[in-house]
């Protein structure tokens, strides 16, 4: 497990006991209206370690995005747009060029309110959508120095990716609320390496870990 993984855990384990502690506390405020959030986010997402086996850069890297976000009482749903990137090295030996991975995802977001105490509130999340990949540039061409040159493509991917995750929200006034949202995601996708003389394909399940802070202007709809 990586190090990123391995906090993420942690984490989750950490606001798990705060829950535990918090269970003798029935929510307050659980209201029976309509309110609508529409929020920046602002993070790190870290990708699965295993990328790295396909001269993916691993290391952890910024996302942003914007989500909006139907409440009625302990229940919310909504959808959500983030971005981030990373790079992909080629393999051709002697060439250090890396086009960027681009990644976006577009997902369907499910929220239930765990507990709520002293104004901070704890919600699970699940989550699921498309997860797309588009290389900048798409296509590079190399000189091997003996023959013709060598162009090599990159087609863009999309996949469903879906996950879970938990958030801890806090209203800081009645148009503003605040949350620091922790959750894993699970994603498949074609590979081949080699093995020996062989060219192996398979399709590989891959994970990726996001820590992120939202901020959320609220409205009520009734």
């Amino acid at each position: 497990m990586s190090l990123a993984a391995t906090r993420f855990v942690a984490g989750a384990l950490a606001l798990c006991l705060c829950v535990q502690f918090a269970t003798a506390v029935r929510a307050e405020g659980a209201d029976s209206g309509w309110r609508i959030g529409v929020g920046a986010m602002l993070g790190g997402i870290s990708l699965d370690s295993h990328l790295d086996d396909y001269r993916w850069d691993v290391t952890p890297t910024l996302q942003t995005g914007a989500q909006a976000t139907v409440y009625h009482g302990r229940f919310a749903t909504g959808a959500r747009l983030w971005l981030a990137h990373t790079t992909q090295a080629i393999g051709i030996p002697g060439q250090t060029q890396a086009p960027r991975v681009n990644l976006t995802g577009l997902e369907w977001i499910g929220q239930g309110r765990m507990v709520s105490y002293r104004g901070v509130e704890v919600w699970g999340t699940v989550h699921g959508g498309r997860l797309f990949l588009a290389y900048d540039p798409d296509e590079m061409t190399f000189d091997p120095g003996a023959g013709a040159p060598i162009t090599v493509a990159f087609d863009s991917i999309s996949e469903w990716d879906y996950g879970f995750g938990i958030e801890i929200r806090g209203d800081l006034t009645a148009q503003l609320a605040l949350a620091l949202q922790a959750e894993h995601t699970s994603f498949s996708l074609d590979t081949a390496h080699r093995n020996g003389d062989e060219i192996v394909e398979a399709r590989e399940r891959f994970d990726q870990w996001s820590l992120r802070v939202q901020a959320a202007w609220l409205w009520n709809l009734d």
